[in-house]
Order: C-alpha cells, then sequence, then structure tokens
C-alpha cells in the first residue's frame, strides 16, 4: 500500500494489501472447468468465487478488453442520479476530461436520462467492452476505500494527545524520529485527536474528515510525505502471527490496537512513512483528476489500462455487513477518476464516502465482479 494524493496517489484498503491474487498465466484456448471451479486460489488457499467471481460458461479472454454485442447482466442500473451528478462534477472541475469525452459523455448522459436499459445501449451508439479480469475470466478485483472521520481538538488536551501535522520545511524524519517529537515547537500542529491508530489510518487513505467537537467537519487532504518506504501493518501482523489472514481488516487491526494498546505505537512505527496534511477550506473529496469524488460513482483505476475520464459499467458484489458475499451483483455507472499506488492491472478501487460505516465496508471489501467500458 502507498499513501494517496488528494485521494489520488492513494492506499487501497489494508484488507486489499494482503489480498490480491497472483497473477494467471495461460494461453488464449483456455476454458473454465467442468465443475466451474476457478483456475486459481487467493493467497490463503480461498476459492474466488467465494467472493463473487465466476467460472462456469465463461471462456479465457486473453485481451485486456474485448468488444461485446451485449451485456450479460440486464438487471437495472442502481445509481443513475449519483452517476449524472459525477458527470456533473467531472465537467465542472475538469474541462481537459470534459473536452477528452465531451462525445462520449454526451451520448452516455442521453441513455441514462432514458432509462439507463442496459440492452439499448447500441441504440445510443454506445460500444461495451468487457476487461478480461484479473483472471482472464472477466472477474475483476474490487476493493474500497473512503474519508475516514477523526475527532480532534485544536490544541492539546485531556484525551486529544496525538497531533496531526502540515508539511515540515525538512520532512526526512521518519514515524518514530516524529513520535519522538522531531516536529514540536514548529507549529506544524494542525490538530489532537484522541487515537494514534486513527491518525495513521487517515494517512493510509491519504485524506479525511476532522471533527474538533462543533458539529462541522474540516477536509484534511494529502500535502505530502517524508518519502520512506511504506510498510503495510496488516501485513505485518499477518507475519507475526497476531491476525489471521482471511481475517484481516481495518476493523480487524482496530480490534487489535483496542486488546493491545501498549504496542500499537510499536507496531506502526515498523512502517517509517509518515503523511502530512494541509486543511482545504472546499471541504470537497477530489481524485486525482481534481474532481470532487461521489461515493459508488468513483472509482481509482491503472491508467495505464483504464484512462481518467473512463465510464464504466460495474458489476459490484453484493456482501453484508460481515464481508460475505451475498450471491449477486448489482449494476452501478461509474467514472475513472483517482489513482492508487496498489491499484494495478484489473482492480478498481471503490470510493465508499464519508464515516465509519463507509471505512467498515470498503475495509471488508476483495471482491470480484465484471466491468464494462462504455466507449
Amino acid at each position: 500500500m502507498k499513501f494517496r494524493k488528494n485521494l489520488g496517489i492513494k492506499v487501497f484498503s489494508i484488507l486489499a494489501a494482503v489480498s490480491i491474487l497472483v497473477a494467471c498465466g495461460g494461453s488464449s484456448n483456455k476454458t473454465s472447468s467442468n465443475k466451474g471451479r476457478s483456475p486459481i486460489l487467493t493467497p490463503t488457499g480461498d476459492d474466488p468465487q467465494k467472493f463473487g467471481a465466476k467460472y462456469s460458461g465463461r471462456n479465457y479472454q486473453q485481451p485486456i478488453l474485448s468488444p461485446v454485442s451485449r451485456v450479460e447482466n440486464q438487471s437495472a442500473i442502481i445509481n443513475q442520479g449519483d452517476f449524472l451528478t459525477q458527470l456533473s462534477n467531472v465537467k465542472a472541475y475538469s474541462g481537459r476530461l470534459s473536452d477528452r469525452f465531451y462525445g462520449n459523455y454526451q451520448k452516455i448522459t442521453n441513455w441514462v436520462l432514458a432509462g439507463a436499459n442496459v440492452g439499448e445501449l447500441s441504440q445510443y451508439g454506445i460500444s461495451p467492452q468487457i476487461m478480461k479480469g484479473f483472471d482472464g475470466y472477466q472477474n475483476v478485483l474490487m476493493t474500497g476505500y473512503y474519508s475516514p472521520v477523526i475527532h480532534a481538538r485544536r490544541t492539546p488536551q485531556g484525551k486529544y494527545q496525538h497531533p496531526i501535522y502540515s508539511m515540515p520545511t525538512y520532512k526526512r524524519f521518519s514515524r518514530a524520529q516524529i513520535y519522538a517529537g522531531a516536529l514540536e515547537g514548529q507549529g506544524l500542529e494542525l490538530a489532537y485527536s484522541d487515537s494514534m491508530l486513527d491518525n495513521f489510518l487517515l494517512g493510509v487513505q491519504g485524506s479525511g474528515y476532522v471533527d474538533f467537537g462543533n458539529g462541522n467537519l474540516n477536509y484534511f487532504a494529502y500535502a505530502g510525505q517524508n518519502g520512506f518506504k511504506y510498510q503495510a501493518v496488516g501485513r505485518l501482523l499477518v507475519e507475526d502471527g497476531e491476525i489471521p489472514k482471511e481475517k484481516m481488516s481495518i476493523q480487524a487491526i482496530r480490534d487489535w490496537g483496542k486488546a493491545n494498546p501498549s504496542r500499537v505505537q510499536g507496531l506502526l512505527e515498523r512502517n517509517p512513512s509518515y503523511v502530512f496534511f494541509k486543511n482545504d477550506p472546499s471541504g470537497k473529496v477530489k481524485g486525482s483528476a481534481g474532481v470532487p469524488l461521489v461515493p459508488m460513482a468513483a472509482v481509482a483505476s491503472d491508467r495505464n489500462v483504464i484512462p481518467s475520464g473512463s465510464v464504466l459499467l460495474v458489476e459490484v458484489p453484493d456482501i453484508d455487513n460481515d464481508g460475505n458475499w451475498k450471491g449477486s451483483h448489482k449494476l452501478h455507472l461509474m467514472v475513472a477518476l483517482d489513482v492508487g499506488g496498489a491499484v494495478n492491472g484489473h482492480h478498481f478501487d471503490l470510493y465508499r464516502g464519508i464515516g465509519d460505516q463507509a471505512g467498515h465496508i470498503a475495509g471488508l471489501s476483495k471482491h470480484y465482479g465484471r466491468v464494462w467500458v462504455l466507449q
């Protein structure tokens, strides 16, 4: 995982860092097995089908994108209004993307306003192309990210003793040095939170909101990083035998921290990377494209595979509050507006929104569905 810039150069969820699957090799004449079993397993030995992947009846696909005459999933799109809001944000904040995708946005908007019937794409001149997926069987990995809300005060008081720093002139201090006071006395403190772990997770997400206790949320955007290599604490806890791989999530790390408060700082110091912030009065969560993000209508993608501004029809796995796949997918329209240091190839990070519940679902997301690029 790596840090995010304005939710752009981002870290996808801690869970995802230990859940990425190994690459699938092979030739274009592969087919799924007769039993519908997946050709590879996750690093934890799980069948990807437990997480929404499907193989039965599918052929191996070699090209990154393949044109299709129709989208197989003909269910209703559930976020038409949010998608149109997201497109409106693109037009208002990015002339470059608006110009590049003008014709595409127009015909897709016309289709959505007419009801967004997936079976009528061709009538509006829209050509879907399906992604090959991480395995060649159209199964695209979908993780999640969100904007956390940190409880803090402007000065140290009571339980609020953990500083959130702005960018210093000299930034080459390790996390351990910063915890030891390397930045004290420089007037860099933006806020003091009640949780060292929450501050760390704010850095993982790369931006978020701070509640100073007055009912108003202040947006802290990414300002920079100290230049040290990131070490994933989720991976460290797995390697130490503290949390099983299959149980790893942001909530699992929080639970570990509550059970081991005296060990939290030592764990975090094993990751020398440290993120600095700046107060953003706009209060808008923006991706790498500089466009405000709408929950579940914006994704982070690998721009070498899916360029920023691309419109996607995403088959989002339907999961419960414990992260279990319910056996179904729901169609969302989304725009690629962010990037991620760990979001590579056929993997998307879905923006889930603001606050604890969004973070809870984001931390449990490691599921699979199909993605069609609409052109």
